[in-house]
């Protein structure tokens, strides 16, 4: 994405709104009569049609909420059968399948993971390209099929093609088009709104960690992945119908669009930074500046490939790819551990359950901070809170009190920074092909973490005859520091891609004083 993306993003729709009422004021002195002229004359044109259309912008509606809730439904289950819940599964399939080592059992749910996030490369762009709703609800029914060919598995390399790929295709075209859809509602209270709609992961995790488990001691293992199938299906299925993209009136837009650029012309007038260049507004429809023609675009393979040449956009892919080898490390290996450290069973459970119910509160809680201090300032928090919670507090978990605050900072955090890139990504290339590009980033975290646990999983198995779980604690926690250095690369480069705005800005708002 080129740097007019950037701006144009930031140039957000409140922010146009505060100053078209600070020049269109009589009392408002100018340093150019022209240019207040100008303005003016545009300003008193549509008195009553610009107001409402930032508005529907930035707060959403009835249409907006139901996205949310709708992205909330798909993200409670996307991912409980691969990541927030597979602790329970590993501990009852090492009972199902003797024999088998603990990486073989993790490989599959790292597998549904990976491929979750590996077809997001296509998944972002059948969803961008054939409607959020449509390739949702393909991936409902897909991943339901999945849990309920995984429940017929006899030997463990059907739950490789079931419970992992299969599952991870279904979860794929599901999990794109709701992580994407709130930005296009929001644009004040954008953290807040993703942050809601991604908690549905905590929460469903909270839940379904303690049932399963009860579900697997009062049937089986197998039935309970049925009862999971027809729950997804009814879940997901009705939710993918809440996920339709905004649609824009073309009327307002056109409007909103000649005020947009006329607001940009000043501000360039003002700072001698004059630029001819495309402009990409919040809305997500791209206008060229000479003739201002609206070209609403369908992105393709090969040209949102060209994000690759973008600081921003690497330092956050590969941030995604680093955290990502350590992501799953704490979740799949913490119920293990806690029987490992002698605590039983449902304590380790009980854990894993408070984990996701910090999770459920983070996203939430760090979106709203975020909305009202600065996304990158929180995202940066977020991302070297996790090191602290690997590093210093699994290190020295040794009783249930401990191992508890590491799981529930852990999840605080990462369950934040889950929330937080997308909001990162929309303020520094907009919205318009937003799940293109959310996609092509978590395809690298997802090859990553198709390798981070079972690497675990073998250096755990190395440890045998005298089991130890510091090695893969340093695996998880090293990952997250660079990680976290990666991030920390991003808002530098962001800073200095802004900087040049928010320049502009002061120097305005000091001649007009």
């Amino acid at each position: 994405m080129s740097s007019t993306a950037t701006k144009g993003a930031m140039l957000s729709s409140p922010a146009i709104e505060t100053q078209r009422v600070d020049v269109s004021s009589p009392s408002t002195p100018s340093t150019s009569t022209g240019q207040a002229s100008t303005v003016t004359t545009t300003t008193e044109t549509t008195p009553t049609s610009s107001p409402s259309f930032l508005q529907s912008l930035s707060e959403g509606g009835i249409k907006g909420w139901l996205a949310v809730l709708g992205s909330f439904l798909i993200h409670a289950l996307v991912f409980a059968p691969t990541e927030f819940v597979f602790g329970v599964f590993v501990l009852h399939y090492q009972n199902v399948f003797q024999g088998s080592a603990a990486s073989a059992i993790a490989f599959v749910g790292t597998t549904g993971s990976a491929v979750t996030y590996i077809a997001g490369c296509l998944s972002g762009i059948v969803a961008d390209r054939f409607g959020y709703r449509q390739t949702a609800f393909v991936g409902t029914v897909i991943m339901a099929v999945s849990l309920v060919l995984a429940s017929f598995s006899k030997q463990l390399w059907h739950l490789y093609l079931t419970q992992g790929v299969l599952f991870g295709v279904g979860a794929s075209l599901a999990y794109y088009p709701a992580i994407a859809v709130p930005s296009q509602y929001f644009v004040k209270h954008r953290g807040l709104a993703i942050g809601i709609a991604v908690s549905g992961t905590g929460l469903g995790g909270f839940a379904l960690a303690p049932l399963t488990n009860a579900l697997i001691n009062m049937v089986d293992i197998f039935w309970t992945l049925r009862i999971l199938a027809i729950t997804v299906f009814v879940v997901c299925g009705g939710a993918s119908m809440l996920i339709a993209e905004k649609k824009v009136d073309p009327v307002q837009l056109s409007i909103h669009l000649e005020e947009e650029q006329a607001q940009q012309d000043q501000e360039r007038t003002i700072t001698g930074d004059i630029e001819k260049a495309s402009v990409v507004s919040s809305s997500g429809i791209k206008t060229d500046d000479k003739n201002g023609a609206k070209k609403p675009s369908k992105p393709s393979f090969f040209k949102v490939l060209h994000v690759f040449k973008n600081p921003q956009f690497l330092s956050l892919t590969v941030a995604e790819f680093t955290a990502s080898i350590g992501y799953l490390i704490p979740l799949y290996y913490m119920q293990t551990y806690a029987v490992h450290i002698g605590l039983s069973e449902d304590q380790g459970a009980l854990i894993l359950g408070l984990s996701n119910a910090s999770s459920f509160v983070g996203r939430i809680l760090l979106g709203v901070i975020a909305d009202r201090i600065s996304n990158t300032k929180t995202l940066l928090f977020c991302s070297w809170g996790c090191v602290i919670s690997i590093m210093v507090f699994w290190t020295f978990a040794k009783s249930f009190g401990m191992l508890a605050l590491m799981g529930t900072t852990f999840c605080l955090f990462i369950g934040a920074y889950v929330s937080l890139v997308p909001v990162a990504v929309a303020e520094s290339f907009g919205t318009d092909t937003m799940a293109s590009l959310i996609g092509l980033m978590y395809a690298a975290g997802g090859l990553a973490m198709w390798g981070g646990s079972p690497i675990a999983g073998h250096i755990l198995d190395s440890t045998l005859p005298n089991l130890s779980y510091t090695p893969v604690i340093m695996t998880a926690g090293i990952s997250m520091i660079v990680g976290a250095l990666c991030v920390t690369s991003w808002a530098y480069f962001h800073w200095r891609a802004t900087r040049p705005l928010k320049r502009g800005t002061r120097t305005k708002e000091t001649s007009s004083a």
